[in-house]
């Protein structure tokens, strides 16, 4: 276990590399449920026997009793935890860990998931809205090329969704902020990603920051531990990680015509 940290507190996360060229986080919103940040170091430090070093932190995620451990080194990534320490990712080991048998099958991670789910702060995502009731969460990138793909077959049906704008390098992230924080944020998604008017989106609001951080931990909780975009979440807690131009479109009809939608907040 301690071989573990201090490999992840040297040298990074090849699987996180993903983040690596994304901007400075910002300050990030405080989550909405009651985080206990120093009950969750004194057990990290407890469960892994090592004081939490210099240039690191421990901050709550927007998920109810999960904790990232960040370091202050710019494009380092994060480790997770849960408080109790029985859940970790990138921490004991590269990956995911758990202790409860539970969460290891495949129920129990569908029902894990679907808890992430049910925890995603909606009213801090950019409303992308068509014809449709809110099918879907997507965390997608501007500089991603299937994500266009995904675009098109939301355009096509009239998916209205929730975005969680991220990007494959640091232009992409600059793009995600600046759609993020326009005046108009699904005029500029959509401007962005070739599917609306090229001047979409209009000036930037007054005092908004992009919460980077809790948008990568978005896409790293919703991807399971894989940061690939684009990520499609339904409401039931199914997803899919890429879009095609055959079982993406089918799967999204599906739910259209009779799956369950995501509140409109």
């Amino acid at each position: 276990m301690k071989a573990g940290i201090r490999k992840w507190l040297s040298g990074g996360i090849a699987c996180l590399a993903f983040a690596a060229a994304a901007i400075a986080a910002p300050d990030e919103a405080a989550p909405a449920w009651k985080a206990d940040v120093a009950a969750a170091r004194a057990t990290f430090e407890r469960e892994t026997g090592m004081a939490l070093r210099p240039g690191f932190r421990i901050e709550p995620t927007v998920f109810p009793r999960y904790y990232a451990l960040r370091s202050d080194a710019p494009g380092r990534p994060s480790a997770y935890f849960r408080d109790d320490m029985k859940w970790t990712a990138n921490v004991r080991s590269p990956g995911w860990s758990t202790s409860d048998a539970a969460e290891g099958s495949a129920e129990g991670l569908l029902r894990w998931q679907r808890e992430r789910v049910q925890a995603l702060p909606l009213e801090r995502l950019v409303k992308v809205k068509r014809r449709t009731p809110f099918v879907a969460v997507i965390w997608s990138a501007p500089d991603c090329p299937f994500c266009r793909k995904l675009e098109r077959s939301l355009e096509e049906a009239g998916a209205s969704v929730y975005l969680v704008p991220v990007g494959l390098s640091a232009d992409g992230f600059r793009r995600s902020a600046q759609v993020y924080c326009s005046a108009d944020p699904a005029g500029a998604w959509r401007a962005a990603m070739g599917e609306g008017p090229a001047a979409g989106g209009g000036p930037a609001r007054e005092g908004c920051r992009y919460p980077h951080d809790t948008m990568v931990d978005i896409g790293f909780f919703l991807g399971r531990g894989r940061l690939a975009t684009p990520i499609v979440v339904f409401a039931d807690g199914s997803s899919i990680v890429g879009w095609d131009d055959e079982r993406g479109p089918a799967r999204l009809r599906q739910v259209i015509a009779g799956g369950p939608a995501f509140p409109d907040r």
